[in-house]
């Protein structure tokens, strides 16, 4: 019977491991950019690393961001019931704040396609 898909990588390998050494191992793909032990193991045992991105400081300001739009949205409203602000300066604080919020969830975005596009780029090279 003929195998209806096509695969790119025909040959397989396998590996034998105790309990400690699988743990071990599915905590390092947990904190690597793979998401199953094929990916990782191809990419160690070609590359000889895995290089892993720490997005923490990124997601933080994300979280920061919204906060003090959150804030402003706050500050906003009160002024807006004792008529101390016009609906278009509003209107221009709520635009500023998204767009903010806008930047940062790009630069975040483009950061994880960058390192992606680099892990599987890293496949290919040859030293």
């Amino acid at each position: 019977m003929e195998n209806k898909y096509k695969l790119n990588r025909p040959i397989e390998r396998k590996v034998r491991l105790n309990e400690q050494e699988n743990e071990y191992i599915k905590k390092k793909i947990e904190a690597s950019p793979f998401n199953n032990f094929q990916n990782f193991a191809r990419t160690l045992l070609i590359q000889g690393e895995i290089k892993t991105t720490d997005y923490s400081e990124l997601f933080t300001l994300n979280k920061q961001v919204s906060a003090i739009g959150n804030n402003i949205n706050q500050v906003v409203r009160l002024a807006n019931q004792f008529d101390e602000i016009s609906k278009e300066d509003i209107l221009d604080l709520q635009n500023q704040i998204q767009e903010v919020k806008d930047m940062v969830r790009t630069k975040i975005n483009q950061e994880m396609k960058k390192n992606r596009k680099g892990i599987h780029n890293g496949l290919h090279e040859t030293s």
